[in-house]
């Protein structure tokens, strides 16, 4: 009879902020839910998709002023 597999516990992608262990900042890896979360509560690490759109966000330099305005007066 052949031996079968058991569901593996689905993980979760990560993206490093920082340098922590063996990982280096921007490095990808999987965990498993509880280990991705205490990571993110530690912000060492944020799942992929928050990664994603945070990058898209700075990309579209919607955090940034307009060049040249920074110490304009805000009227």
């Amino acid at each position: 009879m052949a031996a079968v597999k058991q569901p593996t516990e689905k993980l979760v992608t990560m993206v490093f902020l920082k340098p922590h262990g063996r990982y280096a900042r921007h490095d990808r890896a999987g965990f498993p839910a509880d280990k991705a979360k205490q990571l993110e509560e530690r912000k060492i690490a944020l799942p992929s998709d928050k990664a994603k759109a945070i990058a898209a966000t700075k990309a579209a330099g919607e955090d940034k002023p307009p060049k040249g305005t920074e110490g304009a007066d805000k009227v």
